[in-house]
């Protein structure tokens, strides 16, 4: 009698400990799952908030390139007029409503040419690091791409650019003198003598080929201008799309 009570009691107690049992290990499960999305939503948000520092560093570099860009423009047309006046003053004489020491400076830098360059450095990183999938939105990140893409196939000209200028500098050199050398490197205008301006004009009237060497850099400034400004025109755009990306 005392052995079957103590069964008939004990059944209940096991099925007590089968249900505590479950209940636990739900609690487990459960407790498993929410770690798990919780992990999952803060890896999420990191990245969220990675994908919007990219976007902005992008556009900081964005903006140093419109900076660049529009220098490039003002540089190329500075270099543009200084060719113009070396090769009238070549043609007519040198003028009076420009000083000798001005027109020393200008045979100087009738010859440069300003080769932009881009501030691709967070663009070079996501690639780098693998990190170009963060940026979820396609279209931006198709943008992106073409920017960096249309920048880069303008390198195509720097060979040819750097050619034309060695030419010149090759065809004009030891027309200045060393200060007035100097002084352009310096961006200040050397204090010479018409009469020493005279001098530099018949040495750089006896170097053959200069006139032709003028002539032709019209054509590689304006190239310049022409791509700084399809560029800056791109970019421009871009900043515009991803300002709001990068605000969240």
């Amino acid at each position: 009698m005392p052995i079957r009570l103590s069964r008939r009691w004990g059944v209940p107690g096991r099925d007590q400990n089968w249900l505590a049992v479950a209940v636990d290990f739900l609690i487990v499960v459960v407790g498993v799952f929410l770690g798990i999305q919780a992990a999952n939503w803060n890896e999420s948000r990191k990245a969220r908030v990675e994908e919007r520092r990219y976007y902005a560093q992008i556009l900081d570099d964005l903006q140093k390139d419109q900076e660049a860009l529009k220098g490039a423009q003002r540089r190329a047309a500075n270099f543009d007029l200084a060719a113009e006046d070396t090769l009238l003053a070549m043609r007519t004489g040198l003028s009076p409503n420009v000083s000798p020491g001005r027109f020393a400076v200008e045979i100087h830098y009738a010859g440069f040419l300003y080769i932009p360059r881009s501030a691709r450095r967070t663009y070079d990183e996501l690639i780098s690091t693998g990190n170009l999938g963060l940026l979820r939105d396609q279209a931006a990140k198709a943008a992106i791409a073409d920017y960096y893409a249309t920048f880069e196939e303008l390198r195509q000209w720097d060979d040819l650019l750097r050619l034309q200028q060695d030419r010149y500098w090759g065809v004009t050199a030891g027309v200045l003198p060393r200060p007035v050398l100097k002084a352009a490197i310096r961006g200040r205008e050397p204090d010479i003598s018409a009469e020493e301006a005279s001098e530099i004009l018949a040495r750089l009237r006896g170097r053959t080929g200069v006139d032709d060497i003028l002539v032709s850099m019209a054509a590689h400034e304006e190239r310049v201008r022409r791509d700084s400004e399809n560029v800056a025109d791109l970019g421009r755009k871009l900043i515009a799309k991803l300002k709001p990306l990068a605000a969240g």
